[in-house]
């Protein structure tokens, strides 16, 4: 079988996947209740029949081993990659008694244990010092000075998309532009701080959580531009063009995909040169410092060495976490199906953000066609970023 088709099948197979779930899976009301594990897709495969978790199973196993057979290294290691995440998700969703590392390593493809002490205290410390370099005497200081009031939030979001819209059509001309912009919308009572929602062509900034200019910059470049609505358009048009697998027209929950997905979304600012100001620096170092300490509490919580209370704690303290923020992320991060997913962030801009270090100048356009042209798991990206002459150095 050829790349083409085996990538057909998987699609087929994960489509059938995601249909299972939902015929089986008995959800509340909200926005990540309802996603399914295929949250956003513009295939039009047909999905294969799963009959239950175990021919799931059968399925996934007998199509990893076709997938191991394939010539192309790139195409082995992905798909290989892919499916063996789908097979560690459905055994956890059939009720096997998995560990919270089982699941996290098995699923995402990275270190499922949680950060040290020193670690998070440096990011506290380096985000601490960009507070001094910029003039302000704490964090508190700083969202008194640069906070943006709750009634003029959509207003100075949509004025940050316009700006990140022309930053990514001038820095990243190799990436088709939607051609629809997307818009910012507000919502309240939701586990997350924004949402792109694709179809919709619209961002869901949470209003319940209060935000900085520069806070909402480093969104707009995740969620927008050149981050997720970039990211999807960008394949949606090269898999109806041919020019990419069929399997890049599916976004999955808690997949081998999952890191990088959120990865080109968290260096988004960096893709596109547009982290400006001793501001800017500030809302990075808090977003990593948050999400380290996000990881932190998930497996606290979903390893029951700690309660929401003391969790709660430690994210106001380590943090400076706002009460909203505290509460949507204790819900985010124990979600039936997203607990495992808040690794993501920290771990995809870690691994994009160590590799897009290393492209030089003149492999710029190079650089970024392969990381918004190919699907990737976290192990493929700087592996095959050296083959056929992909090489900086070459």
């Amino acid at each position: 079988m050829n790349i083409e088709a085996s990538s057909k099948q998987l699609t087929k197979l994960v489509l059938g996947l995601d249909a299972f779930y939902r015929q089986t899976r008995v959800d509340g009301s909200g926005k990540l209740d309802n996603e399914g594990l295929v949250p956003v897709h513009w295939s039009g495969e047909e999905a294969m029949f799963i009959d239950n978790w175990r021919d799931a199973l059968r399925k996934l196993n007998a199509y990893l081993l076709q997938a191991s057979l394939l010539p192309d290294p790139w195409a082995r290691d992905w798909l290989c990659d892919y499916a063996l995440s789908l097979i560690t998700l459905v055994r956890w969703l059939s009720g096997e008694a998995l560990s919270y590392e089982e699941i996290v390593a098995g699923t995402l493809g990275i270190d499922p244990y949680p950060p040290t002490e020193p670690a998070i205290r440096g990011l506290r410390m380096r985000r601490d010092a960009a507070l001094n370099r910029a003039g302000y005497a704490s964090f508190e200081a700083y969202t008194e000075t640069n906070g943006v009031a709750k009634a003029n939030l959509v207003n100075v979001g949509n004025d940050l998309l316009t700006k990140a819209r022309k930053q990514a059509s001038t820095r990243l001309p190799m990436l088709t532009l939607p051609p629809h912009p997307i818009e910012m919308m507000p919502v309240k009572g939701v586990p997350y701080t924004a949402y792109c929602d694709y179809p919709g062509k619209t961002i869901w900034i949470n209003i319940d959580v209060p935000h900085t200019r520069s806070g909402l910059k480093q969104l707009v470049g995740h969620e927008a531009y050149p981050g997720h609505y970039l990211h999807m358009y960008h394949r949606e048009k090269l898999v109806r063009e041919g020019k990419m697998l069929p399997d890049a027209a599916l976004v999955v929950t808690n997949t081998a995909s999952s890191v990088l997905f959120e990865g080109i979304a968290e260096r988004g600012l960096d893709l596109m040169a547009w982290r400006e100001t001793p501001e800017d620096e500030i809302a990075w170092w808090q977003n990593r410092l948050e999400w380290l300490c996000s990881i932190e509490v998930a497996h606290a919580l979903n390893t029951k060495r700690s309660s929401p209370k003391e969790t709660a704690a430690f994210l106001r303290q380590t943090c400076d976490a706002h009460e909203a923020w505290i509460e949507g992320k204790l819900a985010f991060v124990t979600h039936h199906l997203r607990a495992p997913f808040v690794y993501c962030y920290w771990w995809g801009g870690t691994i994009v953000g160590h590799w897009w270090a290393r492209i030089s100048a003149r492999k710029l356009g190079l650089a970024i066609s392969y990381l918004y042209g190919k699907m990737h798991s976290p192990s493929t990206l700087n592996t095959h970023w050296h083959e056929g002459g992909n090489d900086e150095n070459s």
